[in-house]
């Protein structure tokens, strides 16, 4: 949600007519925008999906746009039928995620509909996004591109001290932090198990979620209690502080399109230890022939790897310099304006 607000901002500069479409309301601190569009509350119910689709196209007959951009499959698939359905001649999709963690009856239209040329432009944020619809028809592939997600620019007008005290974070001990949704996909149990081997340092886990009580209940199994830190969901201002404040940024997904999470961490010249997904290592490789990372790779999903990849970081002053450095270098082009110039690109 955040990139396409993102985009729709920027578009805004040369397209100051551009409408922002939501399909529901969904509790975020991105989805409430200033002329923003919401077609109903919430998407429970065959009812509310036949509302939604009337009211997407009696939205698109009315403003008779030129182009339409759409983020996510559902989304995806029901602009670009309606979209061509009322003449829309430029309807651009964008692809977040692999195709493989949504429903069959999703993948299977939005597969259809791309083959078709319903898309005009199919748009993934990473190569690795783009490889997994390698087993897609032909006519479905021609379509695909890769636009990079941006990184907003870091605050570092407050110091890191000053960051720590607004968390009450002593500065005696490493900060490892990770943000995310207490989620299955984002894999924190790992995370939570590795604190056994670690000493001297704090793990802070920003977001909440569907697991929060299954984590507790690992936190107090593994004895870790006082070296886990869960603060529940924040928000912009406080996830930015927060990585202000830290040392070390882990991101153990088992799945994910390009991290908006781990495109910040890099923008605040964070060291980054991540898991073995093709998303995370193609975008993180040093060349196409390199076996380095713009941060440390853990290969095993298991927290004596973990402990020892963090550890590598925490014990060598260097290794955290050169690795902050790496972080910032590589996401230095991936800025808002780029990320809207390659878009509208699509649109001319």
């Amino acid at each position: 949600m955040k990139m396409i607000v993102t985009l729709y901002k920027h578009s805004l500069i040369n397209f100051p007519a551009s409408r922002i479409i939501f399909l529901e309301r969904i509790e975020s601190q991105y989805a409430y925008v200033e002329g923003g569009i919401y077609l109903n509350e919430k998407l429970s119910s065959f009812r509310d999906y036949l509302k939604v689709i009337m009211a997407l196209d009696e939205t698109i007959k009315v403003e008779k746009p030129d182009a339409i951009i759409t983020f996510l499959p559902l989304s995806n698939i029901l602009g670009a039928v309606l979209g061509r359905m009322r003449g829309v001649k430029v309807r651009i999709a964008g692809q977040r995620n692999p195709p493989q963690i949504y429903g069959t009856v999703v993948r299977f239209l939005d597969r259809l509909i791309g083959s078709l040329g319903f898309y005009t432009a199919n748009v993934c944020n990473s190569i690795a996004g783009m490889m997994a619809f390698d087993s897609y028809p032909r006519a479905y592939k021609k379509h695909l591109s890769v636009i990079n997600n941006c990184v907003e620019p870091a605050n570092l007008k407050e110091s890191k001290l000053e960051a720590r005290e607004a968390f009450g974070i002593q500065d005696t001990f490493f900060v490892l932090t990770c943000v995310g949704r207490l989620h299955e996909q984002k894999n924190h149990e790992v995370l939570i198990r590795l604190m056994k081997y670690v000493e001297g340092a704090k793990l802070y886990l920003a977001g909440d979620g569907p697991l929060r009580e299954q984590i507790v209940k690992r936190i107090n199994s593994e004895g870790v209690e006082n070296k886990v830190v869960l603060l529940g969901d924040l928000n912009r201002a406080e996830v930015r502080t927060l990585l202000r404040a830290t040392d070390v940024f882990v991101i153990p997904s088992k799945y994910e399109g390009l991290s908006n999470s781990l495109l910040e961490a890099m923008s605040y010249g964070l060291p980054i230890v991540f898991s073995n997904i093709p998303s995370f290592t193609t975008f993180l490789k040093l060349g196409a022939s390199s076996d380095e990372y713009a941060g440390v790779l853990v290969k095993k999903n298991d927290e004596e790897a973990w402990a020892k990849a963090v550890l590598s970081v925490l014990e060598n002053k260097k290794e955290r310099e050169r690795l902050q450095n790496l972080s910032l270098s590589h996401v230095s082009e991936l800025t808002a304006e780029k990320m809207t110039e390659k878009f509208l690109a699509l649109v001319n």
